[in-house]
């Protein structure tokens, strides 16, 4: 891939939790919408008047609370702009009153119908400007550089979605046929918990092995986004087995299709499901099996991966 028509395939991200090493981890977006004119984008930025200074919207993660989920709803706090995050953008490394911050920033499509913005203690005003305009005003030359890196790529993503079932009742405890071994309470738990994260990238299909511990790892999310599950045998163990090129075959339709879609397999089916996924950019291809409940995000053009990143539920 060309520098300057697609961005760099970015190393797979393993995000670790707010409480890590005494960190203070947060998390916003670079919100963007096109140009009334057709030229460009238009960027996102608010006044905060306990420090006087134009920022990107952001705040601290929540305990407990996903990375992504507190990036949708920072954004949501600060500007009223309900978003779907796009590719990740530069993680910011810094001290704040002595104390390490990590700022995990993604590229997010502006919500044409949010309500008019109306101040509050922690954000006076809110504006979009031309991103050109973004890159002098903002106060922090490293928030400007966030900026410049969502231009320097593509602007606008697609996501694929790739998630290993959560965990499910153990093999020598069920003696029934092993397509309906169901989630163990962990795993149901750990379901309900990708609700909010999936969520926050915007999946508009999901498509599912047929076997029950597959079919409820994604049914939450799907009944909270309104979305039917579409169940492929081929992504099955023993379809998997059977017709072992058919998973590539079906991920490589998703792709071409640009729908944001989230699929779920299972471990020995996913290796093909991500060489399909990174044919055309092997570099981006993830050195570790997804543990139960993990998930993989392809951020693509044209479906071909500039970004993956992997997170826990």
């Amino acid at each position: 891939m060309a520098e300057g028509t697609a961005a760099k395939v970015a190393a797979v991200a393993d995000v670790v939790s707010a409480t890590a090493q005494q960190t203070v981890v947060a998390a916003g977006a670079v919100v963007w919408r096109p140009a009334p004119d057709g030229n460009g984008i238009e960027v996102c930025l608010v006044h905060r008047p306990k420090y006087d200074d134009w920022s990107l919207p952001k705040g601290k993660v929540d305990p407990g609370e996903h990375i992504l989920t507190c990036a949708v709803r920072e954004v949501a706090e600060e500007t009223g702009q309900q978003v779907v995050l796009g590719r990740p953008l530069p993680t910011l490394h810094y001290q704040a009153d002595g104390v390490p911050k990590r700022v995990h920033y993604w590229a997010a499509r502006a919500d044409d119908g949010a309500p008019a913005w109306r101040g509050t203690k922690e954000i006076d005003h809110v504006v979009i400007v031309p991103a050109v305009e973004a890159v002098r005003r903002l106060t922090h030359t490293r928030d400007a550089e966030v900026v410049e890196a969502l231009l320097a790529g593509p602007v606008r993503t697609t996501t694929l979605v790739v998630l290993r079932h959560t965990e499910a009742v153990d093999r020598s405890a069920w003696d029934r046929p092993d397509a309906d071994r169901p989630l163990s309470s962990d795993g149901e738990q750990a379901a309900r918990a990708l609700i909010a994260p999936l969520r926050a990238l915007g999946g508009q299909r999901v498509v599912s092995s047929d076997a029950v511990r597959c079919v409820d790892s994604v049914r939450p999310f799907a009944n909270a986004s309104g979305l039917p599950i579409e169940m492929h045998p081929e992504l099955t163990e023993e379809g998997h087995r059977a017709r072992p090129h058919a998973a590539a075959t079906l991920t490589r339709r998703l792709l071409a299709g640009r729908t944001p879609t989230v699929i779920c397999s299972h471990r020995p089916v996913l290796p093909d499901i991500v060489a399909a996924a990174v044919e055309q950019a092997p570099d981006a291809a993830p050195a570790e099996r997804l543990h139960p409940g993990e998930f993989l995000v392809f951020h693509h053009r044209g479906g071909v991966p500039v970004a993956v990143e992997r997170f826990g539920p």
